[in-house]
């Protein structure tokens, strides 16, 4: 005995298994990054080569809009959400943004560069924060080689301030690191 489905559900159902195909053609969560970092680059007691000072996780997530490349011929325009995380409870920035990629021609090499804003846990921990704002400045920048179709390795800067907005002597945070990237 073949089982009846409702005629009222019917259309659903034929709107579910049209709607499946097309979603499958957009990928809108094209790139998935993640890495360690050191922070603080720039200041007296930082050395950038020292794995010692490896002290933060980030992972960022990066989607694709499609008529958002329209504007743009040069390179790709993609929203981006991250989060750098420090190891040692100082202040850890959830990040959200647009970046813009520029692939070179002919060899697997890309330059890239963000700008967003983000929030800090400063506000939620016991020792002081740097900054004076719970909103911050974000920009990163990035130079990255693909090592294999659809992965890459980047070195990543960034950095996150307040400008001295909100009553404190702007105290930047940034933060030098190595990316792995994965896209679909």
């Amino acid at each position: 005995m073949i089982a009846r489905t409702p005629s009222r559900l019917m259309p659903l159902l034929m709107l579910a298994l049209l709607a499946v195909p097309a979603a499958a053609q957009v990928n809108i969560l094209p790139e998935v990054r993640g890495g360690v970092a050191m922070r603080d680059i720039g200041r007296a007691n930082a050395q950038l080569f020292d794995p010692a000072q490896i002290r933060d996780l980030n992972v960022e997530l990066l989607f694709a809009i499609p008529d958002l490349n329209a504007w743009n011929p040069i390179g790709e325009l993609r929203p981006h959400l991250g989060a750098t995380v420090n190891l040692e409870g100082r202040e850890s920035l959830a990040y959200g943004g647009l970046s813009w990629t520029f692939r070179a021609p002919v060899v697997p090499v890309f330059i890239e560069a963000g700008l967003g804003g983000a929030l800090h846990s400063g506000s939620f921990q016991a020792t002081p924060s740097r900054f004076g704002c719970a909103v911050l400045a974000e920009a990163q920048a990035s130079v990255g080689v693909e090592i294999l179709p659809g992965t890459s390795l980047m070195a990543t800067l960034q950095h996150a301030t307040d400008f001295g907005l909100c009553g404190k002597a702007a105290d930047g945070l940034t933060t030098a690191g190595l990316r792995l990237g994965v896209r679909f």
